[in-house]
């Protein structure tokens, strides 16, 4: 299972991208202030921040203290 989305406040990485591309928003503060985004329980945060880096909106489980790195959609996304 991927990490594709901020659980607390139902946004996928995919829509946040394309609002971060469209509003010229570059930093979690952004995303965050414009869409509360990262601002529940915080889990999405290495990946919010992974995602505005890389362009990747899907990411592997990380352990804690590992970068985010991206993967492919799980197979019933596509």
């Amino acid at each position: 299972m991927t990490v594709n989305r901020c659980v607390c406040h139902r946004r996928s990485f995919c829509e946040l991208a394309a609002l971060s591309a469209h509003h010229g928003w570059t930093t979690l503060a952004d995303l965050a202030r414009e869409t509360n985004v990262g601002t529940g329980c915080g889990s999405c945060r290495p990946y919010v921040n992974a995602m505005l880096i890389t362009g990747a909106t899907h990411f592997a489980v990380t352990k804690v203290g590992l970068p985010p790195q991206p993967c492919a959609p799980d197979p019933w996304e596509t």
